[in-house]
C-alpha cells in the first residue's frame, strides 16, 4: 500500500469526523497551507482560517500569506498580538518559544470561542516532535489538535502531496518567525527585530535566498546553505558594507550544515 496515499486518506477521515466549526492557524507556509486546503474539503463545519500577525512575522512572509490565501481560494483573518507586552518573551530565555506559542493560542483560543468555533487545529507535522521545538508542550497544554502528526504525516510526504493538489507551497523553504535569529539570552528588542528583518530584505535583494542572520550580543553571523556560499563570499566586502550600515558592525559568515 502507498502510505502517502493511505495517510492522506486517514487525514481526510480524521478531519471529516470533527463536529463543529474549526479554526485553522495559517501561516503560508507548507504544513499549514496543506492542512487548510484539506480542512476546507474535508470539515462538515465551517472551516475559519487565522493569521497571526507580530512584529516577529517580516512583511514579506504576510505579504506571501496574503498570494497563498489568494491563490488557493481561502482567505483569512488576521489577528495581531504585541510579544514586546512580554518580559517571558523578549528576555528570551530558554522557553521563550513556549511563551510565544502560550499567548498565541491562548489569543487564538479566546477569539475562536467567541464566536463559536469548538476546534483549533496547527499544522505541526510528524518530523516536528523530535526536534527542539518548546512550542510545541504550548499546543499540547491548549488543546489544540495536530491533525498531521496524528496522521503520521512529515515534510516529505506534505510537500508530495501538495504537490498533487498544485499548491504553490510545495517546493518552499523553511521558515522561522525573526525571533527565531536571536541567540537565547540575548534580549529581543523592536529595534534589533527590525534590523534583522531590514538585512535579510538586503540580502534577498542580493539574489541570497535562504540566508538568514543569526545575532548573539553584539555579534551577527550571516548563515548560508553550502549551494550559496562561494557566491556570498564573492559578494562580501559588499554585503558587509550594506549590513554595516543597518547597524550589525561584527559580521561573520558562516554555513549552515
Amino acid at each position: 500500500m502507498n502510505n502517502k496515499s493511505s495517510d492522506s486518506e486517514l487525514l481526510i477521515e480524521y478531519l471529516s469526523s470533527i463536529k463543529g466549526r474549526v479554526g485553522v492557524a495559517f501561516s503560508g507556509g507548507v504544513d499549514s497551507t496543506y492542512l487548510l486546503r484539506v480542512a476546507k474539503e474535508a470539515c462538515h463545519g465551517q472551516v475559519v482560517s487565522f493569521l497571526l500577525v507580530s512584529p516577529f512575522l517580516s512583511k514579506r512572509e504576510r505579504t506571501w500569506a496574503y498570494r497563498v490565501a489568494d491563490e488557493i481560494g481561502i482567505p483569512f483573518r488576521e489577528l495581531h498580538w504585541q510579544p514586546f507586552d512580554f518580559h517571558c518573551i523578549w528576555k528570551n530565555g530558554i522557553d521563550r518559544c513556549y511563551y510565544c506559542k502560550y499567548v498565541m493560542y491562548s489569543k487564538l483560543w479566546s477569539f475562536c470561542r467567541d464566536h463559536g468555533i469548538s476546534n483549533l487545529l496547527d499544522g505541526t507535522q510528524l518530523d516536528d516532535i523530535g526536534s527542539d521545538r518548546p512550542g510545541f508542550k504550548a499546543i499540547q497544554e491548549l488543546s489544540v489538535k495536530i491533525p498531521l502528526v496524528y496522521c503520521n504525516l512529515n515534510k516529505n510526504n506534505i510537500r508530495i502531496l501538495s504537490y498533487k493538489l498544485c499548491l504553490p507551497t510545495w517546493d518552499r523553504p523553511s521558515h522561522s518567525c525573526l525571533a527565531t535569529r536571536v541567540a537565547r539570552g540575548t534580549f529581543i528588542t523592536p529595534n534589533l527585530v527590525e534590523r534583522i528583518e531590514s538585512a535579510e530584505e538586503v540580502l534577498k535583494n542580493l539574489n541570497i535566498r535562504n540566508a538568514k542572520l543569526r545575532v548573539s550580543g553584539s555579534r551577527a553571523y550571516l548563515e548560508v546553505l553550502e549551494e550559496e556560499r562561494l557566491y556570498v563570499e564573492g559578494q562580501w566586502k559588499k554585503i558587509k558594507g550594506l549590513l554595516q550600515n543597518i547597524g550589525f558592525n561584527y559580521l561573520y559568515l558562516g554555513v549552515k550544515v
